[in-house]
Parts: structure tokens; C-alpha cells; sequence
């Protein structure tokens, strides 16, 4: 499968440029997707929304070739600044494959986080009971615009430089607040107990 680029859009416009260019992406509530490569294996990472919500990534753990992974729990983890972040995996299965390139540059992750920058591959033989759990489409763009209002609405966060017309969100929002409130955030938005 080829990989696509993208302009910096908004999260829900980055939903609808992915559809208008036929790619099914499939988003776990807790800001992870995938997308599938083949019957049965996917590649998996972070939606844009979690990205712009924790900020600069420091490092990407992942669990080795072979480990096994449950849809709706931890998968890997992202570290920034001193705080250490589970993301939910999307599906069942077994990683088939780990994007070293991205882990020993986790900057890359935001150029292109839905192409280029995938986190691992997982062979998902209950993909299709998996799927069914998971928004695509209209659901998701739906989904992102409400999770993105949600994150907007609260000025109380002191959230930083926002479009004051309900605009872009900003890379780093979380960041901008005190370590009690950003884990708070953190903890509510990736659905983290």
C-alpha cells in the first residue's frame, strides 16, 4: 500500500481528506487507529488529535515482534517531557511488525501521522469483529469535531494561543498547563484510568 501526504489541516479536516482519497481509517475512542493493509494486518498509531493534545513526543516504547495486543488496552507508550502515556490498541492480534525509524526519530510522528508515521503492524485475525468497534467515516468525523469542541470549550484549562473562532487546535495543548490538569486532560481524552 502506498503511503499518502497530507496538508497541516484540523483533525476532522484531516478525517475527510483521508476519505476523499479512499482511505478507510478506522479511530479507537482513545486516539489510535488503523488502517488495514490486507485481510488480516493493519498498521496502527496516533490520530492528530492526541498528538496536538500531548505535544512534542520524546520517545515511542513498543512491546517486541511477536507480543500480543488487545483491542481497548495498552499497546505501546509515548513518553513526553517526564510522563509516560498508554495508547489503547484499535485491534486483537499480534504485532507483525515495529517502525524502528519512527521510534529512533519520534519526531516523525507528526509530519504525517496517519501515512508514514504508523507505530507497528498487527496481524488482527478478528479484524472484522474489531472494525465494529471502531468509527470510520461520518461517525468519526463526527466523533473528532465533537471531541475537538469538548477540548475547545474549556478556556478554564488556560489551553494557550486557540483560534478564538473555534479554530486549529495547537500542538502542545496539554503542555500548557499545570502537571495536575495535564494528566487530568491526558487521562480523560486517551481514556486512561
Amino acid at each position: 500500500m502506498e503511503y499518502l501526504m497530507y496538508e497541516d489541516v484540523s483533525a476532522t479536516g484531516r478525517i475527510e481528506y483521508l476519505m476523499a482519497m479512499g482511505v478507510k481509517v478506522y479511530y479507537h475512542r482513545g486516539h489510535s487507529w488503523t488502517i488495514p493493509e490486507s485481510d488480516h494486518v493493519v498498521r496502527v498509531g496516533i490520530d492528530d488529535f492526541a498528538q496536538k493534545l500531548v505535544g512534542k513526543i520524546d520517545a515511542i516504547q513498543c512491546p517486541k515482534i511477536g507480543s500480543k495486543v488487545t483491542q481497548g488496552k495498552p499497546a505501546w507508550t509515548l513518553l513526553v517531557n517526564s510522563k509516560s502515556i498508554d495508547m489503547l490498541s484499535p485491534v486483537d492480534g499480534k504485532i507483525v511488525d515495529i517502525h524502528e525509524s519512527l521510534l529512533s526519530s519520534p519526531e516523525g510522528i507528526r509530519k504525517d501521522p496517519y501515512g508514514q508515521s504508523w507505530v507497528m503492524k498487527i496481524q488482527a485475525p478478528k479484524l472484522s469483529s474489531n472494525l465494529k468497534n471502531l468509527l470510520s467515516g461520518g461517525a468519526a468525523r463526527k466523533w473528532m469535531e465533537g471531541v475537538s469542541e469538548n477540548l475547545l470549550s474549556r478556556a478554564d484549562y488556560r489551553l494557550g494561543p486557540l483560534s478564538q473562532d473555534g479554530g486549529v487546535l495547537v500542538d502542545g495543548i496539554a503542555e500548557n498547563l499545570d502537571w495536575e490538569r495535564w494528566d487530568e486532560l491526558v487521562r480523560e481524552f486517551l481514556l486512561l484510568p
